[in-house]
């Protein structure tokens, strides 16, 4: 059974693609929202960030807003998958803690929430309109909740570099300063050209782009708390709200103020 259920900043989808002409792009990319991916069945690693994880069927990925990340198939086998990609006020505030903590990929084989994903199916078959939506929204907190209140077993990581795997950490502890390439440089000793050269290789983005991202990403979410934009860019380290109102209206896609 397949399908692709979008509402609004919300989607819910079962899809199964065949190699070699894989009907989706996998290419790298980012969402402002959550995503749940779950493995069904295939032959794929999941790359977030600058980790690596070669997928088990049984195995749910975790995505936070602003993690890139892309499937690479490894094989020509049946990939299918469900996906779920949502906006953090589907989360309950408490929790939000405990997802930062968790790993970006954990097996879920053995508890109920693969169950979880096969009731997505009977609901999906069974009802439409505003029922649908409700009780496809029901499931995600029970996914969420019972993600969160279990320990789960982290799938093995590899690191393309543990070098830039310090850069990103780095990044995302001093995401709210000022931070200019030349301050990363300083603090790892490393020279702009090889920075540059060597994020990108691993992450697949510039790093200006990167760090430009996550600021955004976190004036967002602090304009949802209810801080004004004009409070708000400097609690994130741009110098000026020009520029940070260019970048949020590319990112977000709409201006601060209408967020």
């Amino acid at each position: 059974m397949e399908y692709d259920l979008a509402y609004p900043n919300m989607n819910f989808a079962h899809k199964t693609d065949y190699g070699p002409d894989y009907s989706e792009n996998f290419e790298e990319h980012y969402h402002i929202v959550y995503e749940i991916l779950y493995l069904v069945e295939g032959d794929v690693e999941l790359i977030v960030e600058n980790k690596k994880y070669t997928m088990a069927v049984g195995d749910l990925a975790f995505i936070q807003p602003g993690q890139h990340h892309h499937i690479n198939p490894l094989s020509d086998k049946k990939y299918e998958r469900y996906v779920i990609k949502f906006p953090e006020y589907e989360i309950p505030k408490d929790l939000l803690p405990i997802l930062k903590e968790k790993g970006s990929c954990c097996t879920v084989t053995g508890t109920v929430i693969p169950q979880l994903f096969e009731r997505m199916d009977w609901h999906y078959k069974s009802y439409t309109g505003n029922n649908l939506q409700y009780l496809m929204e029901s499931v995600l907190r029970e996914i969420v909740t019972y993600f969160c209140s279990k320990e789960m077993v982290n799938a093995d990581i590899v690191f393309y570099s543990k070098k830039m795997a310090n850069v990103v950490d780095y990044i995302n502890e001093n995401i709210a300063l000022p931070l200019k390439i030349s301050d990363i440089c300083e603090h790892f000793h490393y020279s702009k050209s090889y920075i540059c050269k060597e994020f990108l290789r691993c992450m697949d983005v510039p790093i200006i782009q990167y760090v430009r991202t996550k600021k955004i990403l976190l004036a967002d979410s602090l304009i949802k708390e209810g801080v004004k934009p004009t409070v708000a860019y400097k609690q994130c380290g741009f110098s000026d709200y020009s520029t940070f109102f260019r970048a949020y209206r590319k990112i977000i896609g709409v201006p601060p103020s209408e967020n």
